[in-house]
Formats: structure tokens, sequence, C-alpha cells
């Protein structure tokens, strides 16, 4: 029986996102900006 062989170990690189990729402001904003609105809309006057 003949030994097993491993490949050399290497270490995943880091993917960096796309640079037209939205930034996580923008997804913030996107789910605040509605609910600030229905918020404003809903309140007792």
């Amino acid at each position: 029986m003949t030994p097993v062989r491993y490949p050399p170990y290497r270490a995943s690189q880091h993917r960096r996102p796309a640079r037209d990729a939205p930034s996580p402001l923008t997804f913030v904003l996107l789910i605040a900006a509605p609910a600030i609105a229905a918020v404003a809309a809903l309140r007792p006057r």
C-alpha cells in the first residue's frame, strides 16, 4: 500500500469586494429610510 500524498497547504486568499459594490451604509439607508417615512406618516396627530 502506498502512502497518501496531500497537496501543499496554501492559505486561502481574502476576497475583496468589487469596487462597484454598494457600501454597507447604502444598505442601512435603504432599510432605514422607508421605516422613518412610515413612522412619520403613521404617527398620531
